[in-house]
């Protein structure tokens, strides 16, 4: 890179910094907070259980405003899960205890508490987990947290700090940042870790603006690696292998689409290092409706929306299953020949909501390829199958047969689909009860609808 985009790129890192970093004043009150919280911990605690701060607070990458705090309750190595487990809730529910606290039951491979602390104004995450020296000694995946911990404050300078917090900021601005489901981006810990691979942000930028597939990283010796059997042991194409546990890609959760925006976003920085690089298109809540109904008028496309009540459930359970019944329902109208342009789900106001934007058609008639004629059984057996179709061609050697299209139109489809609510449908999610709405959106999702085109459509 040219000297002097290397310093433009260097200027633009500490204005975003800047802007993301907690104030020292900020600082001060969260370890204030959590001091004063495991504090109270020490009291409550069994002896010999050790208590451990983990989270992008102790490896100091947090975000300002970011004061949620995870703390690991350590239990002895040959502890049994259900026993940990059940002690680990149990000091959580003491801590909480206040009468303006509370908490909930959150599960990753175990469950453990989330608690809120009204005085103090935090949210705590305590995880119970054993306590290991090293990974052979591990009972759970949540056991290693800790050791990630240990690896970033061990191997990552003040400096790689900050850059990590400006790359989470640059990821968080694109929507792809994050190791939720409903997400796809890049964890907080993948985030660190790619800084230490690459040494620097800049480097990193420079060098994802090449990435072609497979992405093979190995952080523990730096190294960008070629062989194609690792990608194909982790069963992905972005593969990153986690210095504190070689049998684990810490990059699994990342969705092609978010990897395909972090290299284009890494091309547009490189080229022309830019502040507009860390900002998409402006958001506006007042004028969501109108922003949405601009869009359908401008691009000439059609929006349809479907609107189904979901269960008060966490959306770790519910999401999922949103997003299957949206892909089946984008899959089944291709088989009608819709071509749907963008297929977005989302969840807000108590209900699963599934936009599909499209070219507005209407598809009278489509053709089904069939056998070679050559193949005589089949070729004979294709045409008795369809001897009500409207023509049958060739092309080539190959059969074709014109028919009616059973959905006349995109609403005719949809309506089709919520008659028969059988055909796409999850536990949580049944479309016969949801409704349609064609170039519209209510006014109480038109503001979350807005922000979730913006996700999907700007870079």
């Amino acid at each position: 890179m040219e000297v002097r985009k290397i310093r433009k790129a260097e200027q633009v890192f500490a204005r975003a910094l800047s802007e993301v970093k907690p104030s020292a004043v900020e600082t001060n009150a969260t370890i204030a907070s959590i001091n004063t919280v495991m504090h109270r911990l020490g009291k409550i605690v069994d002896n010999g259980v050790e208590l451990k701060v983990v989270g992008s607070i102790a490896r100091g990458t947090n975000l300002k405003g970011d004061s949620d705090v995870d703390i690991f309750v350590l239990f002895h190595k040959k502890t049994d899960t259900k026993e940990l487990v059940k002690k680990g809730l149990a000091y959580g529910k003491i801590l909480a205890s206040g009468k303006r606290d509370r908490y909930e039951i959150k599960y990753a491979e175990h469950p453990y508490i989330r608690i809120y602390l009204d005085e103090l104004a935090v949210r705590i995450d305590l995880v119970p987990a054993l306590k290991i020296d090293s990974i052979e000694e591990m009972g759970t995946t949540v056991d290693r947290t800790p050791m990630h911990a240990d690896f970033i404050n061990s191997n990552l300078s003040e400096k790689q700090r900050d850059e990590a917090r400006v790359l989470k900021y640059l990821l968080k601005e694109h929507n792809i940042y994050g190791a939720e489901v409903k997400v796809g981006g890049f964890p907080g810990y993948l985030c660190e870790i790619l800084i230490y691979q690459f040494g620097s942000l800049l480097r990193l930028l420079d060098n994802a603006a090449m990435f072609s597939l497979p992405v093979i990283l190995d952080p523990k010796t730096k190294n960008k690696l070629s062989d194609k059997s690792i990608a194909k042991r982790f069963s992905s194409d972005f593969v990153v292998i986690d210095p504190v546990d070689p049998d684990r890609n810490v990059a699994a959760g990342v969705s092609q689409e978010s990897l395909a925006r972090f290299v284009l976003l890494a091309r547009r920085f490189v080229a022309d290092p830019s502040m507009k690089c860390f900002y998409g298109q402006g958001f506006s809540d007042t004028s969501a409706r109108n922003m949405v109904g601009r869009f359908v008028k401008s691009s000439g496309l059609s929006v349809y929306l479907l609107s189904a009540k979901v269960p008060d459930k966490s959306e770790d359970v519910v999401w999922p299953q949103l997003r299957k019944v949206a892909n089946m329902v984008a899959e089944l109208a291709s088989r009608y020949d819709y071509e749907i342009y963008l297929t977005i789900p989302w969840i807000a106001n108590g209900s699963g909501n599934v936009l599909f934007i499209m070219p507005d058609s209407r598809v009278r008639a489509r053709m089904l390829k069939g056998p070679d004629v050559f193949m005589r059984d089949a070729s004979n057996n294709f045409i008795k199958t369809h001897k009500a179709a409207m023509g049958t061609i060739i092309r080539g050697s190959s059969i074709y047969t014109i028919e009616r299209n059973r959905y006349q139109s995109m609403e005719d489809f949809l309506r089709g689909v919520l008659k028969n609510g059988t055909v796409v449908r999850h536990k949580d999610i049944n479309l016969k009860s949801a409704k349609l709405y064609i170039n519209k959106i209510p006014k109480e999702l038109s503001e979350s609808a807005y922000s979730e085109i913006l996700k999907r459509i700007t870079l």
